[in-house]
């Protein structure tokens, strides 16, 4: 407990110092806000990634996972701060980012660039500040809320009793209730909503974060536009709150002595799933590119000119760290099974996806005067800053809620064994009852 609010309050110190950091070293305002737009796309991934990989633990009844799934949910945390984030962040920094459409002024002349642009014209309505901003306000409100929701069904029913034992929150208190209702019952109730909570959410994921992603990110270059780049967006964010998911399993396992419960098994079958999204991630993206390579297509040629004309090696380093490295190095059944090895490769999947965050959509907008390399002392310390904000949140949520699910809790979960009837007879070398007939017990 101590170690973990020491933690919290060194995230919040780290955040303020970093924001701090980031303001002051950057040469401009324009690059702060570019800074804070990318790594906001990343944290906010990480973030609504981990909640949708414990949904997909609790969807699919995954109980070689049941020692590790409030690990993930635990991103739900960061998700108020994302939505509080992204206000000042497109009210601030539009200018910056979608100043391709927006009428500006050229040389005191008011300049509206959709004007006589067929391209532009065709997407006048979508085009529309106000509405991109509410529309993507609306829809992260939607998608937060149901990751909260569901958050709040899986961690009911284990808060009852933590007041007798003196643990005592605000928290504790909302989840619950007045108290009085019988805690299996409670904990059948919310494993039923959960699962209903879940299916929506999933369908929630794939459409608003799709379409956040085509608002903060492919609209910094109005022209380009491709079908699969939301797809490849939320898709991204699923493999970070995967690699984020691991990293975390790994820190605290130790020091919650929880050896006995997190072993080889889940580290081998959380390596395999973070080996697979790695070459979903490359065919995704491959998938993008080459269309667009041997269609020809002019104005989605331009998306991929500006990052590899400008930043040729961040986009090498990127694919290194997501795919390459991750596919050779997971490959060995036995690397997957050492935690500090499959905690090294997720952190080197993380800084590749925030090099992907980064190229998404600075190309579009860097400007000459902002340097070369692309990657500064403000980018850094911005990303100090999210990262203080993260673990802050995060940490907030290991001290507060309990990690290993309790036993009223996992015997309200599916046992994975349905109930059939045998024919008369042998079947699979099993009798059935008396009569040669019976309930045979078989694994779903």
């Amino acid at each position: 407990m101590a170690a973990n609010s020491a933690a919290t309050l060194g995230g919040l110190v780290l955040a303020v110092l970093g924001a701090l950091a980031a303001v002051f070293l950057s040469p401009s305002s324009q690059r702060t806000w570019n800074a804070f737009h990318f790594n906001w796309m990343f944290w906010s991934s990480v973030a609504i990634g981990m909640v949708m990989f414990a949904v997909a633990l609790h969807l699919t009844n995954a109980r070689w996972a049941w020692s590790i799934k409030r690990f993930p949910l635990g991103g739900v945390a960061f998700l108020p701060f994302a939505f509080l984030l992204f206000i000042p962040l497109m009210l601030g920094g539009k200018d910056v980012f979608f100043h391709h459409w927006l009428p500006h002024e050229i040389n005191g002349v008011m300049h509206n660039p959709i004007e006589g642009d067929a391209v532009l014209e065709a997407k006048a309505g979508w085009l529309n500040f106000t509405f991109l901003f509410v529309r993507s306000l609306a829809g992260m409100a939607v998608l937060f809320g149901l990751a909260m929701w569901f958050a709040y069904h899986q961690l009911r029913a284990d808060v009852h009793g933590l007041d007798k034992a003196g643990r005592r929150s605000f928290a504790h208190g909302w989840l619950r209730g007045s108290g009085t209702a019988n805690v299996r019952q409670i904990a059948a109730e919310s494993q039923h909503k959960a699962l209903k909570i879940g299916v929506f959410t999933a369908v929630a994921y794939a459409i608003v974060w799709g379409f956040v992603g085509m608002d903060v990110a492919m609209l910094t270059l109005p022209h380009f536009y491709s079908t699969m780049f939301p797809v490849a967006f939320f898709i991204s964010a699923f493999h970070s709150g995967l690699a984020m998911t691991a990293i975390m399993v790994v820190l605290y396992r130790g020091s919650l002595r929880l050896q006995s419960f997190i072993t080889e098994r889940q580290f081998h079958d959380l390596g395999k799933l973070i080996f697979a999204f790695a070459v979903f991630w490359m065919y995704i993206n491959w998938s993008q590119y080459v269309v667009i390579w041997y269609g020809l297509l002019p104005h989605e040629q331009e998306y991929f000119i500006l990052k590899f004309l400008k930043f040729g090696p961040l986009v090498i380093a990127a694919v290194l760290l997501i795919f390459v490295l991750p596919f050779f190095g997971l490959l060995p059944r036995s690397v997957k099974k050492v935690p500090q090895i499959l905690a090294g490769f997720c952190v080197l999947i993380l800084a590749g996806h925030w090099l992907e965050r980064f190229l998404l959509a600075t190309p579009n907008f860097w400007l000459a005067e902002w340097g070369t390399v692309g990657i500064g002392l403000p980018e850094i310390a911005m990303a100090l800053a999210f990262l203080g904000l993260f673990v802050a949140s995060y940490t907030w949520y290991m001290a507060t809620f309990p990690i290993l699910p309790s036993p009223v809790t996992l015997a309200a979960m599916p046992t994975g064994l349905v109930e059939v009837e045998v024919p008369n007879g042998h079947v699979g070398g099993v009798h059935g009852g008396p009569h040669g007939a019976g309930p045979h017990i078989a694994g779903a």
